[in-house]
């Protein structure tokens, strides 16, 4: 073979060689472009915008609920019991789904179900004052997941300036309700007296040895009479103090049953304890609710800052009058020890007391 033909066939197997160097290289460069993709949509995937909460100027603002003309409600209008009330909330994150007014001796209760759990704290004041506070409704979870909180009001139809605590932000924010009277059954409201209602007067008439005939005269039943203090018929007589067996007999009341419907009652109360200056009144309220017990009572004074039942503390709900307590019991008709905490000394003291609540 020539030299010209030798050089020949070592060029075009030199350009052979540099021609497959070159597909290699590209076939790599062109693999490595999905990797590059797929790295790229894993970054955009986990750069996804997230749902944002409501901002800072959605969670202070408040709507006007002022009731226009209407007159204020106080205490002294309603007879005591619990009664479906509408309450009007200022803030749409603060939606209340349902309501109830409990009314106990001269103090008005709210019990408010709020959507959701975004809250856990609610007080009868404004966010500022809030954090040192101590009347708080702690709020009360639901299967359902929304929240249940109780507030003490003064009046009906007037807004309440309170807060409620937001856990997301952990601060207080600024919330106003309004409860309206119009929306409350008639039989929740007292008779109102008017110039033309006269006293009733007894149908009996009295002779000179004071004798009393007539209706007026007999108890349970109609057929006794007074006369000299002896009192005889089937109500049973009295004779120097004594009391003969039949109807004139006065029974305890039935024990309490086993399970109660979900529901609001009024509990007498036995209580014992202190220097007999203050007491919790007679009746309370009993809440019952998915098989649990809890009890709103009221003192006959002011000066209550907490109690202590069953080793856990509770606040005080009422800070413009007397003192108000919410707490949960296992049973009626027990004995319990509660303790009160009073600010009338000089220095706060615990004092213990026993109270027995019992079915009306």
């Amino acid at each position: 073979m020539s030299f010209r033909k030798t050089a020949a066939l070592f060029i075009c197997l030199v350009l052979a060689l540099s021609m497959l160097a070159g597909c290699g290289a590209g076939n790599a460069n062109n693999a490595v472009v999905p990797a590059n993709n797929t790295e790229n949509s894993a970054e955009n995937e986990n750069t996804l915008p997230v749902p944002a909460g409501p901002t800072e100027e959605e969670m202070t603002a408040l709507a006007d609920i002022t009731k226009a003309g209407a007159q204020a409600v106080a205490v002294d209008k309603l007879k005591e019991g619990t009664y479906d009330i509408n309450v009007a909330s200022g803030s749409g994150l603060f939606k209340i789904l349902e309501s109830k007014l409990v009314v106990v001796g001269d103090v008005m209760q709210l019990v408010l179900k709020v959507e959701g759990d975004a809250y856990s704290r609610m007080y009868a004041g404004d966010a500022a004052s809030a954090a040192s506070a101590t009347a708080v409704s702690e709020g009360e979870v639901d299967s359902d997941g929304n929240t249940t909180f109780r507030v003490m009001i003064k009046s009906l139809n007037e807004v309440l300036k309170c807060s409620a605590y937001a856990d997301a932000s952990g601060k207080w924010y600024d919330r106003t309700i309004l409860a309206d009277s119009d929306s409350l059954s008639a039989d929740a409201f007292k008779p109102v007296e008017t110039a033309d209602d006269t006293p009733k007067k007894d149908d009996g008439k009295k002779d000179d040895s004071g004798k009393q005939d007539g209706g007026s005269g007999s108890q349970d039943g109609g057929s006794g009479s007074q006369d000299g203090g002896k009192q005889d018929g089937g109500s049973g007589s009295q004779d120097g103090g004594k009391q003969d067996e039949g109807s004139g007999e006065q029974g305890g009341s039935e024990p309490a049953s086993d399970t109660l419907a979900d529901g609001d009652y009024k509990v007498s109360v036995a209580f014992s304890g202190g220097t007999g200056k203050a007491k919790i009144t007679s009746p309370a309220t009993l809440h019952v609710s998915g098989g649990k017990m809890t009890v709103t009572v009221q003192w006959s004074s002011p000066n209550y800052d907490y109690m202590k039942v069953g080793g856990t503390r509770y606040e005080n709900q009422n800070n413009g009058g007397n003192s108000v307590f919410t707490f949960p019991i296992s049973a009626l008709d027990k004995t319990i020890t509660v303790i009160g905490d009073t600010t009338a000394m000089s220095t706060p003291h615990e004092i213990e007391y026993t109270v027995r609540f019992s079915l009306q």
